[in-house]
């Protein structure tokens, strides 16, 4: 087996696969869950996966040393449409970090994100700066979870499934491993077309876990690899729980209303 495939298989060993992402510092600011993240990473300790900027891997390097830490996944590039506060029109990735510093940080994964837009100058080095950390992964044996988001309000991607296929499909064909994207209620066809495992994203938090569990079980019914959920796990009221009970639901197949009723009781 070669590393990457030493790395993907460790993260399904378990199953079906759950990734809680604490990367929102940099475009949300601190916030309940993630101000003092060191502190707080420990209620995350169950997930297979931990999704973190690299100066917050370096920050909870010692939770990462313990030998039954979730593996560590460091996103490598940013992008304008993370932060809505400045209504960014163009829709640029930027390089942050290469893979090479990931790895000397303690990554077991990395993230890259993708961004379509309407600027054809954006798109060309957007898709120059994918295929460049795809190759310098490869090289190092480092498995790739390619990011595609569209532009836009995720409410709007329900009657816009086209632009879903088409920027999953693009990740996959230009050589990543594995894809985080929005779900939405046509996710099969997103799973049918990528041709490589698909985790559903969770988006905002919402007003009550239940609909967070149901998103997380129909996420799996329609073909998804597992989730990736963020401030519905790390700004629960106990997310320690909260994230037991999403992990019965992605890998068992337990009741989302059950789980919520069990969640709801002190």
């Amino acid at each position: 087996m070669t590393g990457k495939e030493i790395r993907i298989g460790r993260l399904f060993s378990r199953g079906k696969v759950v990734i809680v992402a604490a990367d929102h510092g940099s475009y949300m600011g601190p916030f309940k869950g993630i101000d003092e993240l060191p502190k707080q990473i420990h209620a995350l300790k169950k997930a297979d996966g931990l999704l973190l900027m690299p100066g917050m891997a370096q920050q909870c390097k010692e939770f990462f040393a313990d030998r039954d830490a979730p593996l560590c996944i460091i996103r490598l590039n940013y992008a304008t449409h993370y932060i809505k506060a400045y209504a960014y029109k163009r829709g640029y990735n930027e390089r942050l970090v290469s893979v090479r510093h990931a790895v000397s940080l303690g990554a077991d994964l990395v993230m890259v994100s993708l961004l379509f837009s309407g600027d054809d100058e954006a798109n060309t080095r957007n898709i120059t700066q994918f295929g460049e950390y795809v190759e310098e992964a490869q090289s190092l044996g480092m498995p790739v979870i390619g990011e595609y988001i569209p532009m836009g309000s995720i409410d709007t991607f329900q009657d816009n499934i086209d632009r879903l296929i088409l920027g999953t499909r693009a990740v996959a064909e230009f050589g990543c491993d594995l894809i985080k994207t929005v779900f939405v209620e046509k996710f099969d066809q997103i799973v049918k077309t990528a041709g490589v495992p698909v985790f559903g994203l969770g988006g905002a938090k919402t007003d009550k876990p239940v609909d967070s569990f149901i998103a997380a079980r129909n996420a799996v019914q329609k073909g998804a690899a597992g989730v990736i959920f963020g401030r519905n796990v790390i700004c629960a009221d106990d997310p320690a729980r909260y994230l037991d009970h999403l992990l019965d639901i992605v890998k068992h197949g337990k009741n989302p209303e059950e789980a919520a009723r069990s969640y709801g009781k002190k």
